[in-house]
């Protein structure tokens, strides 16, 4: 009876030890199922944008990004109408932004295959990729020169016009008729400030192309202005045969 009792001692261990363990498992079961089922239902409906919101969202990047290359190119066309001191306050960065730098040495410009500019040095130079802007130079004595080039089938004097269409163009008139364009003086008013313009115009003989050299000053009076252009372009203009 003893050894009976002994049997039936180990037999209730051994299924106390099963069932308990049993319990354990079934419980970390359902813990593992309940942790699941509250990461499955967390809400995550802020992180995730349907493709309406997905496109409206870079539809308004995109406007964002045309402003601000719009202002950019503003403040880059207008910039040579600022003084020579504000060029001088512009760090390295801005000016490899607005395509500006100084010339540390007197340089030789190509303007096209047969024209070629010498430019002192202190003058600044820009190339801002504009769409007609060859080239445009700024002296220490806040004298601006400005070379644009592009085709029209305009007449020259409405070529002139055209890229002075931002610019309050005022008292336009042709001084010179030349075998290949104009001689044009002129008044605008650019940043707050007016400028005597004295400029050349020529049309190509092969195709719809137009060049002009335009000198402008906010300083220089008209025939001041016609004196110093002339001088620039007969001491600095290199012609190739």
């Amino acid at each position: 009876m003893s050894g009976e009792s002994t049997s039936w001692r180990t037999v209730l261990s051994v299924i106390f030890v099963i069932v308990s363990a049993a319990r354990l498992l079934y419980t970390c079961s359902n813990m593992d199922r309940r942790s699941t089922n509250a990461q499955n239902s967390v809400d995550v409906s802020p992180y995730v944008m349907s493709q309406d919101q997905v496109e409206a969202i870079a539809e308004q990047n995109r406007v964002n990004n045309q402003i601000i290359k719009f202002q950019k190119n503003k403040l880059s066309n207008n910039l040579f109408y600022s003084d020579y001191a504000t060029l001088d306050s512009l760090t390295i960065s801005e000016q490899e932004d607005y395509g500006v730098c100084k010339l540390k040495k007197d340089s030789l410009i190509f303007i096209d295959i047969k024209t070629q500019l010498n430019v002192s040095k202190e003058y600044y130079l820009q190339n801002n990729n504009d769409d007609s802007l060859r080239v445009a130079f700024k002296s220490p004595r806040n004298l601006t020169i400005f070379i644009h080039d592009f085709e029209t089938k305009e007449s020259v004097v409405n070529g002139l016009k055209s890229l002075k269409r931002y610019s309050n163009l005022q008292k336009l008139k042709v001084e010179n008729d030349l075998e290949m364009g104009k001689v044009f003086s002129y008044k605008i008013s650019k940043e707050g400030k007016k400028f005597n313009g004295y400029a050349l115009g020529f049309q190509s003989k092969t195709r719809d192309y137009q060049t002009f050299y335009e000198f402008e000053s906010s300083t220089l009076s008209k025939d001041m202005l016609k004196d110093k252009a002339l001088e620039f372009l007969l001491q600095n203009m290199k012609q190739r045969k």
